[in-house]
């Protein structure tokens, strides 16, 4: 399965053309030190509480805390701006809540999206590794909710994708709900079509050779004969 690489963090707020732009670059975590270079829930709070313009997210992140990360879903799908989530390069485990919780998911040609299941770390008795594994599985079940409202896909489905670790190219995380379009380069104007451009040309290569021949045989003065010419002494 592909590795996931680091993702330098960064964390950029502007104004382009009316529409307030937030770029979104790292791992999914609660901040716990003013330091911390993580998305996070109260950054994006507060740079996005005042807004009321159409909002661009710029997403490219390996993902990290579930419960951060739905958080943030549950934020932007209460916001009351227009939220359109452009993924830059990955968005891919917790990330992927920040994508669900848009109006509007865009990926960039090249891209990936990858979903899997929750997971953690634990230590104990039996008892506690029941624990966690309930936990886990209420977990499953909450991320499955999200999945399944965003694309339409059923819980079956879903859970078989989780399992696997299943990563989605850009084309085929619209194809399965995930996003609504691919951004790509303005295509060129179609060509015309081949037989119809043969069909002309050859019609009007047919009447230019046509008219020549055509005024030729109507101007040339009428010839006599040889024979006729020698039975008048000409």
């Amino acid at each position: 399965m592909p590795k996931v690489k680091k993702v330098p963090f960064q964390f950029a707020n502007e104004i382009q053309n009316g529409k307030h732009i937030l770029t979104l670059s790292g791992n999914v975590q609660k901040k716990y030190w003013r330091d911390d270079d993580v998305i996070n829930a109260k950054d994006i709070r507060e740079t996005l509480d005042p807004v009321t313009e159409d909002i661009v997210i710029k997403l490219n992140s390996p993902g990290g805390d579930v419960f951060e990360g739905i958080e943030i879903y549950n934020y932007l799908k209460s916001h009351t701006s227009k939220i359109v989530v452009e993924v830059t390069g990955l968005a891919a485990s917790a990330a992927t809540f920040i994508l669900a919780g848009a109006d509007e998911v865009i990926m960039n040609v090249g891209t990936s999206l990858m979903i899997h299941e929750a997971s953690t770390f634990t230590w104990g008795n039996k008892q506690d590794i029941q624990k966690t594994l309930n936990g886990l599985e209420t977990i499953d079940e909450s991320i499955l909710s999200i999945y399944s409202e965003r694309t339409g896909q059923t819980f079956d489905q879903l859970k078989n994708w989780m399992n696997e670790e299943k990563w989605f190219t850009a084309d085929e995380a619209v194809e399965f709900g995930f996003a609504n379009s691919v951004k790509r380069e303005k295509q060129q104007e179609e060509p015309q079509d081949i037989a119809a451009m043969i069909q002309n040309a050859v019609a009007v290569a047919m009447a230019n050779i046509q008219q020549p021949v055509s005024n030729q045989l109507e101007e040339e003065p009428k010839t006599k004969s040889l024979v006729a010419r020698l039975k008048k002494g000409e």
